[in-house]
């Protein structure tokens, strides 16, 4: 791994140990001896921006990539941005720096790979999808979150937070979940579902809707009852 010589390259220019590059950088000893010892094939993006900024560069230099620039700024806005006051480009500056902390922050908990795969955007429904009593999910409430494009993701239609305890162990509290759109799942599938306007996460159990938390009851399906199948989960993404 040709980056991973850089970043050796990069301690030994600081004459940092193991131990004073954790205490500078807050990455645990143990991550970071995993790291320089070739045993992470993809770090966290987290964890390089750590290593770059306790080495003053980019995680580019960090790495020993060169990446182009992949769009200029229009013409128009360069001329409207040359003809700001001091005030102007301070509020610029402060706004750049607002998406800029926004987009890493989305982006910290995914592995960083040498060929960064193509992101996209994916509705994240604001109103979550219990594991628990039920609430209310679709709505126009949702914000966007960018994902990166791979073979765990690709059929990713739309996202939802898990709200309660009753898919523990293997789904927590504030999860977010990546849903394939589908009006209906196997027998044995985890799916979302809404039950008389009430949202849930759920395994379905064929007459029942079933928690994984074995200290909540099922929840039996009478004939009664308006039970929509929102779609299917297919994953979560990495805190």
């Amino acid at each position: 791994m040709e980056w991973l010589e850089h970043v050796k390259q990069h301690k030994k220019n600081h004459g940092f140990t193991n131990e004073t590059l954790a205490e500078r950088s807050g990455i645990s000893v143990g991550t970071l001896n995993k790291l320089l010892s070739g045993a992470t094939a993809d770090p966290k993006l987290s964890t390089l921006l750590a290593l770059a900024n306790t080495f003053h560069c980019t995680i580019d230099e960090l790495l020993g990539q060169k990446k182009e620039l992949g769009f200029s700024m229009p013409e128009e806005q360069m001329k409207k941005y040359e003809e700001l006051d001091a005030d102007g480009i301070e509020a610029v500056s402060y706004v750049i720096g607002k998406e800029y902390a926004r987009v890493l922050k989305e982006r910290s908990s995914m592995p960083y790979s040498l060929d960064m795969p193509a992101t996209r955007k994916i509705k994240l429904y604001d109103t979550p999808a219990s594991a628990g009593t039920g609430s209310y999910l679709f709505g126009d409430q949702y914000s966007e979150i960018t994902i990166y494009t791979n073979s765990k993701t690709e059929d990713a239609d739309f996202a939802v937070r898990v709200y309660g305890d009753s898919m523990m162990p293997r789904f927590e509290n504030g999860d977010i979940l990546l849903i394939e759109g589908a009006d209906s799942v196997e027998h044995g599938e985890l799916g979302i579902f809404s039950i008389n306007g009430d949202s849930y996460f759920k395994k379905y159990g064929g007459d029942r809707l079933i928690s994984l938390n074995p200290m909540y009851k099922d929840i039996k399906l009478r004939d009664s009852d308006r039970i929509i199948c929102f779609g299917k989960v297919i994953g979560k993404l990495k805190k």
